[in-house]
């Protein structure tokens, strides 16, 4: 039978295809990490040499709008909160820092826990107020359809009610203000152990006619983060679950369309960076929009504001009636365990995926919670990883095994492949059908590491994924020079890993453990039969390099993962070749495979059949019928 017949494998057979998927896959990654993450920075640093103006924030509701007309002169965030002096202090475990009373913004909050640095000297300041370089606040209050009615804005000067003017876990505080038309409004803020306020807006009114107001809450930020990566591999940006639906347009999606509305009855809303989020948790279970809004800065060569805001439904209050709303607002790190007791307790659906655990959710989740699980029982990240390879390796282990067992034979018989090629150099396609004869009578599938290789790929990106993602992995150490899990291993071998007094480029930082990981990869090709194609020989033979060049940039962390899973494959792979009496050559060739691969050199290129690749998945997924049975393989009819 002709190896060119339908159904059989295309030249560009299967193992190419999954080379290029794999390949084109890591070039993506590599150009979101290394070209795109430095374009940001550089159009970051360019935005920072302009000089802008705060202008007014647009919270577009039932016909009104509040507005703010002061300036931004982008000054140190810690001069203008020293200016500042009409604001009350709020001290708890986590976080820390001030509620200006001009507005009622919470518009000062750092993270007593982390910091920019391994060197820990300046904590992460997480909001910032107007006029500073990258002002960052959260609001809420009441806005109203009748223009003759006033409420507070961002100019409202409020006052403390009782004498606390300290906000603490055991001691919330209250603001008071009254409009000229006699509505009382009063505001109750309180804030737990860990990142959430709880404010309860109030309304009573003492005028003679009764009024309707609509509660509303507000996260803007002026211009983009400082540090924001913009990759493809986290969102970094506004986000909200609605009723089921989770929306996260991108900054550039709301330059282009600036206001998105969804109507829903539940949900929550904010920003999102890699570890952060600030978020609007509103009433659940009644009907509220809420809107991502982009609004252009007076200025053209100023920033543009951005928003994520929510409007609830009108309240009618009558003469002499008090109305409440009750407004959670979350500021701080995104801390899994947290954001699902918060989920639980108020009845917020999804708050967890304010991490980006990205379309892996049902991969991603799962390896977060074993590799969190992990580092609670051995206090390690680096050794957490190590013990969900090993993990990860136990699970996959019937698919690796029937591939590994399939490559020994490959091995074993490579004397006869040698004599067939030697006979029929001449007669490719004799040659071929001779090679499948030669596969099924020795029950040896030439493409039995395709399925195992594809079924790895997802598990990779999710793991690549969480280790990306993961807070507790930022700023965590492994053992010796890695001081930090989640930035690329700091050693290059350009410089003998620091013998040398130089300093090469960050594309040439190849350190230790990309080293390593090279090392275990090269030693499984060395197990691997050689492609029967020259060109998928020399593809393969420099692909391990490969690999090492564009992982050696990634998160140290990865690097480890897939070197300790490449380390685990070699040694599987040892003990099946001998088991099944297959000589091992780790650091040098035997003389038949010496000759092989001068064969496969000279050529023809062979192609296996695309039904080898039908019989791998079978086998590794059911196991093997004909031996199970026990009939020889004579009696299986002949497959077309």
């Amino acid at each position: 039978m002709s190896a060119n017949k339908k159904g059989d494998m295309h030249p560009g057979d299967m193992r190419n295809l999954i080379i290029f998927v794999l390949v084109a896959i890591i070039i993506w990654a590599a150009f979101d990490h290394f070209i795109m993450g430095p374009k940001t920075e550089a159009l970051r640093e360019a935005q920072k040499q302009n000089t802008q103006n705060q202008t007014s924030r647009t919270l577009e509701t039932a016909g009104n709008t509040p507005q703010n007309t002061s300036i931004d002169t982008k000054r140190d965030r810690n001069e203008v909160l020293s200016e500042s002096a009409n604001r009350i202090s709020f001290d708890a475990p986590e976080i820390d820092g001030s509620i200006l009373l001009k507005g009622a913004r919470i518009d000062d909050l750092s993270l007593k826990n982390y910091y920019k640095t391994l060197e820990k000297e300046e904590e992460v300041s997480l909001l910032s107020p107007v006029g500073s370089e990258y002002p960052y606040y959260a609001e809420t209050g009441w806005v109203s359809a009748q223009p003759n009615i006033t409420v507070p804005g961002p100019d409202t000067e409020w006052s403390v009610v009782g004498g606390n003017a300290d906000l603490t876990p055991e001691s919330p505080v209250t603001l008071r203000w009254q409009s000229p038309q006699g509505l009382i409004f009063t505001k109750q803020i309180s804030v737990d152990e860990h990142y959430l306020f709880t404010v309860n807006d109030s309304v009573t009114n003492t005028t003679v006619s009764s009024v309707t107001l609509f509660p509303y809450g507000a996260v803007a930020r002026r211009g983009r983060p400082a540090n924001l990566q913009d990759r493809a591999i986290v969102h970094e940006g506004p986000l909200g679950y609605f009723d089921g639906n989770l929306e996260e347009p991108g900054f550039s999606d709301m330059d282009d369309t600036p206001v998105q509305s969804f109507k829903a009855s539940s949900g929550w809303i904010g920003f999102g960076q890699k570890y952060w989020v600030v978020s609007l948790l509103p009433e659940q279970n009644s009907a509220k929009t809420f809107r991502f809004v982009q609004s252009p800065s007076r200025d053209a060569n100023a920033r543009a504001l951005y928003q994520s805001d929510f409007t609830g439904q009108g309240m009618e209050i009558a003469t002499g009636e008090t109305v409440g709303n009750e407004t959670h607002i979350y500021a701080g790190a995104k801390k899994v365990k947290i954001l699902d007791a918060y989920e639980q307790n108020l009845g917020v659906k999804h708050f967890d995926l304010a991490v980006d655990f990205g379309i892996l959710y049902f991969l991603t989740r799962p390896f977060y919670w074993l590799l969190t699980t992990f580092y609670d029982l051995v206090g390690n990240f680096g050794v957490a990883i190590i013990m969900l390879t090993f993990l990860l390796r136990l699970a996959v282990f019937p698919l690796a095994n029937a591939s590994f067992r399939s490559f020994a034979k490959l091995k074993k018989v490579a004397p006869q492949m040698t004599e067939l090629r030697d006979r029929y150099k001449d007669d490719k396609a004799k040659l071929q059908k001779e090679m499948v004869k030669l596969y099924e009578k020795e029950k040896v599938n030439p493409m039995a590491g395709c399925f195992p290789i594809l079924l790895q790929i997802p598990i990779f990106f999710a793991m690549y994924k969480v280790i990306y993602i993961t807070l507790e992995m930022r700023h965590a150490p492994f053992f010796g020079w890695i001081q930090d899990l989640s930035q690329p291993d700091p050693t290059s071998i350009f410089n003998l890993f620091g013998l040398l007094p130089y300093d090469p480029p960050s594309f040439l930082m190849i350190g230790i453990w990309p080293c390593i990981m090279l090392f275990f990869m090269v030693l499984q090709q060395k197990l691997n039969p050689p492609p029967q194609d020259p060109i998928q020989k020399t593809m393969m033979k420099y692909f391990p390099f490969f690999i090492t060049f564009i992982l050696s940039g990634f998160a140290a962390g990865l690097v480890i993962y897939w070197t300790v899973s490449n380390a685990l494959s070699v040694l599987q792979q040892m003990i099946i070749m001998k088991s099944m009496g297959v000589p091992i050559h780790l650091f040098d060739k035997s003389a038949t495979e010496e000759k092989l691969d001068k064969q496969i050199e000279d050529g023809p290129a062979i192609h296996p059949r695309m039904e080898m690749v039908e019989e791998d998945v079978e086998e590794a997924l059911f196991g093997d019928e004909e031996s199970d049975s026990g009939k020889d393989s004579s009696d299986k009819p002949e497959k077309k």
